[in-house]
């Protein structure tokens, strides 16, 4: 293992940790701030795998989901506005740094459906839409040599399933 696969793997573990937080907080401001950590460093362990769309597409997701965390004062038009916008530089990310259907395909998906969740649905829709892109990246992480964000993708879907386990008749927590 040379130093710069050493250091791919640390950038994953580092994105791993953040990740699951994300999803064991019953927060949800904490859960996005958490996850735009965690997909800032997923982009950096893309990058240094040289996967061009997933790295652009994380970093753009990291900066969406930290403007998520104002989405609860937004209205509905500038939400939506939001979702429009975003969703179209994850088009133009997935057509300008095309590396075949799985390589951005994949990752376009799981942002287009993540956007409109984070956005336009509250704390447990969002939760449970991302039941749906989980899948989408772990198969990703699966085909990418990502084996960290495939094992967090599977450990994130058991935390998120806990997370709504305890939302059940809870008082949502802004």
């Amino acid at each position: 293992m040379d130093s710069t696969d050493l250091l791919t793997r640390a950038v994953g573990i580092v994105a791993f940790g953040l990740s699951i937080a994300g999803f064991c907080v019953i927060s949800e401001r904490g859960t996005k701030l958490l996850f735009a950590l965690s997909s800032m460093a997923w982009g950096l362990q893309y990058y240094l795998l040289g996967v061009h769309t997933g790295f652009l597409i994380m970093l753009l997701t990291g900066v969406r989901q930290a403007v998520t965390i104002y989405s609860n004062v937004m209205g509905q038009r500038l939400r939506l506005a939001l979702v429009l916008g975003f969703s179209g530089m994850a088009v133009a990310i997935a057509v300008f740094t095309w590396q075949g259907w799985l390589a951005s395909s994949l990752p376009l998906f799981a942002t287009l459906l993540g956007t409109w969740a984070l956005f336009m649905m509250g704390n447990v829709g969002m939760r449970k839409a991302t039941l749906a892109t989980n899948a989408l990246w772990a198969v990703h992480g699966y085909l990418f040599d990502s084996w960290e964000l495939c094992l967090t993708m599977i450990v994130i879907t058991v935390a998120n399933l806990y997370g709504l386990y305890r939302l059940r008749g809870a008082t949502v927590v802004p």
